[in-house]
């Protein structure tokens, strides 16, 4: 691979063990059927029966002054929504129209979901925590009505963090992220509601968590749970490329690993990438996502001179005070096995790896 950029993805394109992606099970595309055309928001399980979105969504569709509908005939609640294109992997549950609880002036609305939903997709966690300037966010939600998306990358509170009763952010968002959660990536609860956003300015905006709950008779601030790392994680996208084309990666490593990054190739050629040629972002004091960006120095593009076939790509974490010889041989064995993902033990202890395949065709 040559190394010379970096999107952002579909949620999708990350591993099903990542915090955020288990998170994101509990947020769904709000499609909203009035007598004038069917419209798409976002909203999120606060509580087995109840979604939080935002009030300009519903009932507030009926003001817009782009729409020329009278009534709200229908909402839903799609939940599981992930992959491109995929809305028959959706699953639907049906949503009461009147609100049960709504605020125009902080633009929040809780309603009642049918159907038991939480049997199967997590309640979020909600803090009453204050934003603080440059506090990391994720934003994870359905722009355009499309399957779900996350905003991480240069995702955090802006300066100020907050202005009257708006919160403010600098992660991309669009039309159809509107009640969409906006979590605190540290501590892994939602601390504000998008609602809005401002091209002009690139800032976005949303409403504290904490203003609502003083407000709501209906929702809880769940109790503060400990900041903790997250598990090795290895993304990236896309899983099929040519030649020329760019491959975007992201790993979440624990602070205390070192990482050594490699490519097996289908032959089975070992091929160390430098730490060099990721931007380092340090999450908080348990957690460090090494990646590829648009705005580096260097990326990975594949070349003429790459094997043609399913390489897989990732990192790995041993003792430090052995040979890496010695403990990165079982590891790329299991890798070649076919698990990417695990620890083995080695002497000194243990070693783990995270590893994603794709292929070049």
């Amino acid at each position: 691979m040559a190394i010379e950029g970096y999107n952002n993805e579909p949620i999708s394109t990350y591993s099903a063990e990542a915090d955020f992606v288990k998170l994101g099970r509990g947020v769904g595309l709000l499609r909203i059927e009035t007598d004038g055309g069917t419209f798409p928001c976002t909203a999120f399980l606060v509580s087995e029966t109840h979604l939080l979105t935002n009030n300009h969504c519903v009932p507030g569709v009926l003001e817009h002054p782009d729409v020329t509908a009278t009534e709200i005939l229908s909402v839903t609640w799609m939940a599981g929504y992930t992959h491109p294109g995929m809305i028959e992997e959706a699953e639907g549950f049906d949503v009461d129209v009147t609100p049960v609880e709504t605020s125009q002036e902080l633009d929040y609305t809780v309603l009642r979901v049918r159907g038991d939903p939480a049997a199967r997709y997590p309640v979020l966690p909600l803090t009453d925590a204050v934003a603080k300037e440059g506090m990391p966010y994720w934003i994870i939600g359905h722009p355009k009505g499309e399957s779900q998306r996350i905003s991480r990358e240069g995702c955090r509170a802006a300066r100020p963090p907050s202005e009257g009763n708006r919160l403010r952010h600098t992660c991309d968002t669009l039309g159809g992220n509107s009640g969409s959660p906006i979590f605190d990536s540290s501590a892994r609860q939602v601390i504000g509601l998008h609602n809005a956003g401002n091209d002009r300015v690139g800032i976005n905006f949303g409403v504290p968590m904490a203003l609502i709950l003083g407000q709501s008779g209906v929702l809880k601030a769940t109790a503060a749970a400990a900041p903790k790392p997250l598990p090795l994680v290895m993304s990236l996208y896309p899983e099929v490329l040519g030649v020329g084309e760019e491959l975007s990666v992201a790993a979440d490593v624990p602070a205390d690993c070192t990482p050594l990054f490699y490519d097996v190739a289908p032959s089975g050629r070992l091929v160390p990438l430098p730490s060099e040629i990721f931007q380092q972002v340090t999450l908080s004091a348990l957690q460090t996502r090494f990646q590829t960006s648009p705005a580096a120095q260097y990326g990975l593009v594949v070349v003429e001179e790459d094997e043609k076939g399913t390489h897989r790509l990732g990192f790995a974490c041993g003792p430090e005070d052995q040979d890496v010889r010695q403990w990165l041989r079982p590891v790329i064995e299991r890798v070649m096995g076919g698990t990417l993902v695990g620890e083995v033990a080695v002497t000194g202890g243990t070693a783990s790896f995270a590893f994603r395949a794709f292929t070049v065709r």
